[in-house]
């Protein structure tokens, strides 16, 4: 059973002699990202009312522009506007318009840093950022039907351990735990 939320962030939950702490964000950015990636076709994309320009440091720009076959298959497309700026014409679907040259200048600087992993890896990064903004926020007020679908989730799949970035989803601390704490033990 769903006892209630912590801190606007951690909901906890009763089941048996054991109560859990969910990190709400953590859980939802994990499910999200398991979805987009079941989805093995490319990336959906938004083609942009108004192309953005984004700047960038010379060396980014260019890596980013001869790479840009990639990119698209990513669901970005972009052309060089000139003195390092590039204009972002489409983004991938669930990336906001806002976090677009953030995700643009981390994949800029992996590259730069020799990292030329597979077109699935990349994809894999571009999701988990995708995913991180999508979620609920920690901090943030959630609907408890919200909450209670989060739980669920959680609490049916053994897979859901870890958010894409590695901290873990849920807690937990046995009714012998805590007694031991009180000292009724």
């Amino acid at each position: 059973r769903m006892v209630g939320e912590l801190f606007d962030s951690y909901i906890l939950v009763e089941q048996g002699d054991d109560a859990f702490l969910i990190d709400k964000h953590a859980a939802h950015e994990r499910i999200l990202f398991e979805k987009l990636k079941a989805n093995q076709e490319g990336i959906s994309a938004q083609a942009l009312l108004s192309p953005i320009p984004c700047r960038f440091s010379p060396d980014s720009a260019a890596i980013l522009l001869s790479n840009s076959a990639m990119l698209e298959e990513l669901g970005f497309e972009i052309d060089a506007f000139g003195d390092n700026t590039i204009l972002l014409r489409q983004i991938p679907m669930d990336l906001s318009q806002e976090d677009a040259a953030d995700t643009l200048d981390s994949i800029a600087s992996d590259l730069l840093n020799g990292r030329r992993e597979a077109k699935d890896t990349v994809r894999d990064e571009i999701l988990h950022t995708v995913a991180c903004k999508a979620a609920i926020k920690a901090g943030w007020h959630t609907d408890e039907k919200e909450l209670l679908a989060l739980v669920s989730q959680v609490m049916a799949r053994e897979d859901l351990k870890y958010c894409p970035h590695g901290r873990p989803i849920c807690v937990s601390l046995s009714k012998k735990q805590l007694e031991k704490q009180f000292r009724r033990t």
